[in-house]
């Protein structure tokens, strides 16, 4: 949203910012009480309609803590989304993860600036994972996240936790468990501004060495229940291409990711049936050979 305003007569463009303006409060402000825009999750996940609960990569930090446990490596990750390919919604995000003392911990930080200095979103987090045993993780985590508002309106505020289980009942197959605002936090702690609990519970099953089938059901106590099913192809060593779709509404996602050495590079495009098209790419890094899980 480019709209120019340098001073001098009053312009079109200058009478219409400040409507504009309190259009984007009101759109995302008050949409915001219910779900706050931001949900960074790597490009990898959002390639397959944003399954987020049973792979372990450094986007488990934000993802599912419980999967952090399941990692023996340090590992960094930047991810940028352009939210319907809007030129003033762009969200960058920059995760870390770190094993330590037999258990896996991960910070992020993540922002949304619509190209207006009078509107923004924050966040950042804190998470750790725990192995219980071979086949058993769990994690919990607390972040922080900002709304910031125009001039004359309070910005909003809260302090969250969200914990997560990792599960491999079997070789082949990986569940994944994640609750967020498992705190109950409510935006500057007042009544009837709960943020969002959102219940996921997942699945991935390994097909075949090159083939991979993912499944997830997230319900936010706000909204339908959507149910997401993806899918990762391994075309040739260190080439991936991916597809999912998600109900409620119907999304489509496609994705591919290319994998060079400890670096990793993924991209991913969804497109939601009114709002249009969202692009999405990140680049991780794995900082030891060691693995247990996918970086």
């Amino acid at each position: 949203m480019n709209i120019g305003c340098n001073g001098g007569s009053p312009t079109h463009a200058c009478l219409i910012k400040p409507f504009i303006t309190v259009f984007l409060w009101g759109v995302f402000g008050m949409a915001g009480l219910a779900q706050p825009t931001l949900s960074p999750t790597g490009a990898r996940a959002a390639g397959m309609g944003g399954i987020t609960s049973v792979d372990v990569d450094v986007w488990s930090a934000i993802n599912n803590p419980g999967s952090l446990g399941m990692m023996a490596e340090a590992g960094a990750g930047v991810s940028h989304e352009q939210r319907f390919a809007m030129a003033d919604m762009g969200i960058s995000t920059i995760v870390g993860t770190l094993p330590l003392w037999g258990n896996g911990v991960g910070v992020y930080v993540s922002s949304l600036n619509p190209g207006l200095a009078s509107y923004g979103e924050s966040l950042a987090g804190l998470s750790a994972g725990r192995k219980l045993n071979e086949y058993l993780a769990v994690g919990v985590g607390i972040e922080g996240r900002m709304l910031h508002f125009p001039q004359g309106y309070q910005n909003l505020w809260a302090v969250a936790g969200q914990a997560g289980i990792l599960a491999r009942p079997a070789s082949r197959l990986t569940l994944g468990f994640h609750v967020a605002n498992l705190s109950l936090s409510k935006w500057n702690g007042e009544e009837n501004t709960l943020l969002p609990v959102v219940f996921t519970l997942g699945a991935c099953y390994v097909i075949a060495s090159r083939v991979q089938v993912y499944a997830e059901a997230t319900k936010d106590i706000y909204e339908a229940l959507r149910v997401k099913i993806g899918t990762e192809f391994t075309v040739v060593k260190a080439l991936y291409l991916r597809v999912g779709v998600v109900s409620a509404p119907f999304e489509t996602h496609f994705g591919v990711g290319y994998a060079h050495k400890r670096l990793r590079f993924d991209a991913a495009l969804s497109r939601h049936p009114v709002l249009g098209y969202t692009p999405t790419g990140s680049i991780s890094i794995r900082f030891s050979s060691s693995s247990r899980g996918n970086a």
